[in-house]
């Protein structure tokens, strides 16, 4: 393994000595900006959310002479500062003339600067963008997108099995439909006024149209919203998201939690916002309205559905009755065998709140509600870690938050109660001191006691419970074309947590130097450092004692793009593992090529990885160059190599496809995962082809 590691690194080397000839510059696609954030988390996260959000910015760009804050809230890597910046440039010079007056905004980075401009134009000043309704029906963009996806070797799931073993175990035998994974979308987008749009999924091993999915697919998501008439900011029917404050009482949607950035750690809040993901169970379905008056926004959300759960039934010996109760939620969408299927909307959700908010030009404050229900009781838990979970028929939060803006500081916070009086609070401060220094410092406190089940905050754990922390970052850059990050985060869980049966505690560090000489060459070095604390299970008697694992990552990564037809991107990612004298590694090293010739309609990206580790414990997630719309983050594992094959081919300006094919070899395998997913041989290999049809 080592002597592979060193032969990798040399061949790294040399990619990136032969990089650095690059002295021309070249503008940065939007979409790099996905696989920045998507870098930034060790999880496979669905993107398509943020993906669509960034997409509607770059068709229909902000104008910098009328955006308020609020608007730009709406491009998520803006620090609230930066943010508060743009607005005072134009209010003490008044208009933009150009958008590369950005660069002489306060607080604005370079690198910053290359994400931005693709979402923002100049307009004439004071031009009239009212819309009527009838142009709002008329004179929008049309897109229809199909994905097709599929598996080529064969799960144990859809073998051919005897009669007789169906019989005796129909469940656990195969899957019920075909191996098949489908997808489409229809949506409308008039500039930011008018969306609507309906996204149906198929999974594979679901039915269609047939059996339990006898109208086809297996999910149906759709929205209708409209923006700006009059008082009403936004009017909404079918499926969103509502998100508010910092997301301790409602939020929705998704949520990244803790990344690797240091000082762009305030949530922004988008309110209520249309839907069109294929997360099952991350959104809402009802209706929803944001009234503005003045200083003032008012919103309220309905929103009533079908979910996944187990339900079981209890006996009552003494009054000789049965009740049902709600003994978990699932969050899969799978639903492709008996039990899946069994499990599939048995549950009754209805939620109902609102938000009130008033917005000062140094100052906001709002305040969130949320009422929610279950057609049946939440089973209350006898595992001592799951001592304080909510468990009834409905629940409530209320919290309030705030935002205090100064020049060059940024106070934020929200804190929320549950009707058993559990609170949780956040509070923080970013700095923006000076040009070339940035800090930021959250304090939180979540009490094992807090019951939200709708609450998404800044948090170790991604969960706003049993939870004490203390986060600092800071971001300098100590001369031109560097920028160097790093944060210190410290936790304390005062209850148990599943696998650790005792108050327990961590620390996290991470550093990251950054260079960017010119526009077509960036390069980064990270080092991630983790400590935590779990049960010794090595112990097999008595009381298991808590002992501390240490985790490290080291990654270096190079992008460069020597011309406007090519681009490369290299990565080399090292993890380490250690625990109860135990030490195990990995490595993961991979080479990206993206060719984009100028006179044939075609874009071909691809790549090659290799990768090594001792475990599980190891392992290492990189985002993948994917079909529009698709996002892959695999976590990369014991030993072997990935090959993945992407080309766009474009017949007209409005008509586009994509296939992908990817291919995962295990020298150390000869059979890949268990159950019904269990497949023979090394090899996984995955197909995508996909149309996208606009007018």
């Amino acid at each position: 393994m080592h002597s592979k590691l060193l032969v990798s690194i040399l061949l790294l080397c040399i990619i990136t000595l032969s990089s650095l000839v690059a002295q021309e510059e070249n503008a940065m696609n939007f979409d790099e900006i996905i696989e920045q954030i998507a870098s930034s988390v060790d999880a496979e996260l669905d993107y398509t959310t943020l993906f669509s959000n960034l997409e509607n910015l770059y068709y229909s760009p902000l104008d910098l002479n009328t955006a308020t804050e609020r608007d730009f809230e709406r491009i998520i890597f803006l620090t609230e500062y930066q943010i508060y910046s743009l607005v005072k440039y134009r209010q003490k010079y008044g208009a933009y003339q150009t958008i590369y007056e950005l660069q002489y905004v306060d607080g604005m980075d370079p690198l910053t600067l290359k994400y931005l401009l693709p979402f923002v134009e100049v307009s004439s000043f004071g031009e009239d963008k009212k819309a009527n309704i009838g142009n709002m029906f008329s004179y929008g963009r049309h897109s229809v997108i199909g994905r097709y996806q599929r598996l080529l070797q064969e799960k144990a799931g859809y073998l051919p099995i005897a009669d007789s073993i169906l019989e005796i175990n129909p469940d656990k035998s195969r899957y019920l439909g075909s191996p098949d994974k489908i997808y489409l979308r229809h949506k409308y987008q008039y500039k930011d006024k008018l969306y609507y749009g309906l996204t149906m999924e198929k999974d594979d091993g679901e039915q269609f149209f047939k059996g339990a999915q006898k109208y086809g697919f297996d999910f149906y998501s759709g929205h209708f919203q409209i923006n700006d008439l009059g008082v009403f900011k936004k009017i909404i029917v079918g499926d969103y998201i509502a998100q508010f404050g910092q997301g301790l009482t409602m939020w929705s949607g998704m949520s990244f939690g803790k990344t690797s950035s240091t000082t762009n750690v305030i949530k922004k809040a988008r309110g209520v916002n249309k839907y069109s993901s294929v997360n099952e169970s991350a959104f809402m379905r009802g209706q929803a309205v944001t009234l503005g008056f003045g200083n003032f926004e008012f919103t309220e959300f309905v929103s009533y559905k079908s979910i996944d759960g187990s339900i079981s039934v209890v006996s009552d010996s003494t009054f000789e009755n049965e009740e049902q109760y709600i003994s978990s939620f699932l969050e899969s969408g799978y639903h492709r065998t008996p039990s899946e299927i069994a499990k599939r909307k048995t549950v009754k959700e209805f939620i109902s709140g609102g938000n009130l908010n008033w917005r000062g030009e140094h100052f906001r404050i709002g305040a969130t509600g949320i009422y929610y229900s279950f057609s049946d009781s939440l089973q209350p838990n006898n595992q001592a870690y799951r001592y304080f979970d909510f468990s009834g028929y409905s629940n409530a939060n209320f919290g309030i938050d705030y935002m205090l803006t100064i020049p060059k500081v940024n106070f934020f916070g929200e804190t929320s109660v549950s009707p058993n009086m559990g609170y949780a609070s956040i509070n923080g401060a970013v700095l923006d001191l000076v040009p070339e220094f940035k800090m930021s410092m959250i304090y939180r406190y979540y009490s094992p006691d807090y019951q939200n089940i709708y609450a998404q905050p800044f948090s170790e754990g991604n969960k706003p419970y049993n939870e004490t922390g203390l986060f600092i970052g800071f971001q300098v850059f100590p001369r031109k074309y560097w920028k160097i990050e790093a944060y210190f985060d410290t936790w304390k869980y005062p209850w148990l947590r599943y696998g650790v049966g005792g108050p327990s505690t961590g620390n996290e560090y991470l550093m990251q130097i950054t260079h960017y000489p010119n526009r077509k060459l960036d390069m980064y070095f990270r080092l991630k450092y983790e400590t935590k604390q779990k049960n010794n299970t090595d112990i097999e008697y008595g009381i298991r004692p808590l002992d501390a694992y240490v985790s490290a990552k080291y990654r270096y990564q190079i992008n460069y793009s020597p011309t406007d037809i090519l681009k490369l991107k290299n990565r080399i990612e090292i993890a380490s593992y250690s625990f109860a004298g135990e030490q195990e590694w990995g490595y993961m090293l991979y080479q990206d090529v993206q060719l984009k010739p100028q006179k044939i309609p075609f874009v071909f990206t691809g790549r090659i990885a290799i990768f090594e580790t001792d475990s599980w414990n190891t392992r290492i997630y990189a985002y993948e160059p994917d079909v529009l719309y698709a996002f892959s983050v695999p976590a990369y594992y014991s030993k072997g190599t990935r090959l993945a094959f992407i080309v766009k081919y474009s017949v007209f300006d409005n008509l586009d496809f994509w296939f992908k094919i990817a291919n995962t070899f295990y020298n150390d395998k000869d059979g890949l995962g268990t159950g019904l997913d269990a497949i023979e041989g090394k090899n996984r290999t995955d197909i995508k082809l996909q149309f996208r049809y606009k007018f």
